[in-house]
């Protein structure tokens, strides 16, 4: 900044309102004009080292999601970044894997890193992690994670119990008989909410022994799915079963594809989230879509614009019943 001007005759304070976008209703257009045409020519870059030690603030935020290999969190990652940079914050992610230790290790380089303010998927077996946040004053809200011990603490995620439910009532003004769900093994609130209001749904309108649940170790999710589907149609006579994540939907669909079953015709077929590789299956497939930028803007602007009436809430948004033919019965 010094060299800028002092080729063009003004003072540093000048070039460093023009460069910080400060004051321009004051300043002369055409001066402004020749300091960012200089700049550009000298390829200055702003010390965000520097900047961050004069205003204790770094404009990062940090961002740990569950497993990027899931198509829900890559594109969640996604809204989050954009969102991150229109309020001129950079993200910085990784991805926890469903590893308790490995999210604790991230998150200790992101707050060694001084981000401004986090954005957590926690995943099982990681809760003890956020009494220290709390205790050590870093901004921070969960997504799509749950823990109802805690209370003061922000999250934002989806009404499961409602979404779930609403499955189970499509099912049944289908007039389907015998209906079941596959979820997976783990005591996150946030899927045994999703697990709860299909099973209760579905229960309270079918007689009992109609209404199956089935839980599969992610870990075996490949070698346990076929089983699952094979008992579910062969053994427990479904007529239709939900998917309770994309995870288990995109292992579960090829095996409905060699278990040579027809949908809807054999079993009627609804999905959790999008997944781009769900158009490839020859039946257009019903799913719940969540509103997952709505989401993601609410969470940075809780971290950047200091969301107050936010604070402490667990604020979930409903989800759409994308109906298509795979989960409608043929007359």
């Amino acid at each position: 900044m010094k060299r800028i001007a002092t080729e063009l005759g003004v003072s540093v304070a000048l070039v460093s309102y023009v460069l910080n976008g400060k004051m321009t209703d004051r300043i002369n257009e055409d001066t402004a004009k020749r300091i960012r045409d200089l700049a550009e020519k000298l390829n200055y870059r702003p010390n965000q080292i520097a900047k961050s030690l004069k205003n204790s603030k770094t404009y990062t935020m940090g961002l740990i999601v569950a497993d990027i290999s899931n198509f829900f969190y890559s594109h969640l990652a996604r809204y989050i970044e954009e969102e991150a940079n229109t309020h001129g914050y950079n993200l910085i992610f990784g991805s926890a894997y469903e590893d308790p230790k490995r999210f604790e290790n991230i998150l200790n380089v992101l707050i060694g890193r001084q981000v401004d303010g986090l954005i957590l998927a926690v995943p099982e077996g990681a809760e003890h992690c956020i009494p220290y946040l709390q205790e050590i004053e870093i901004p921070f809200v969960l997504i799509d994670r749950e823990f109802p011990q805690f209370d003061k603490i922000t999250t934002i995620g989806l009404d499961n119990f409602k979404s779930s439910k609403s499955i189970a009532d499509h099912f049944l003004s289908q007039g389907y008989k015998r209906l079941g769900a596959v979820g997976l093994s783990t005591n996150l609130y946030h899927l045994q909410e999703r697990k709860r209001g299909f099973v209760e749904t579905a229960s309270a309108s079918l007689p009992a022994g109609a209404v199956f649940s089935y839980e599969i170790i992610e870990e075996r999710l490949n070698e346990e799915i076929e089983e699952v589907v094979a008992t579910a149609v062969n053994r427990d006579k479904l007529d239709a079963i939900c998917f309770f994540t994309n995870k288990i939907a995109m292992a579960a669909l090829p095996i409905i594809v060699k278990l040579n079953l027809k949908v809807p015709d054999d079993i009627a077929v609804v999905c959790f989230d999008e997944a781009e590789a769900y158009k490839l299956f020859s039946c257009p497939l019903t799913y719940v879509r969540q509103p997952l930028q709505a989401m993601s803007s609410l969470a940075v602007d809780y971290l950047t614009d200091g969301e107050q009436r936010l604070r402490g809430n667990h604020i979930k948004f409903d989800s759409d019943l994308v109906v298509n033919r795979s989960s409608l019965r043929t007359l």
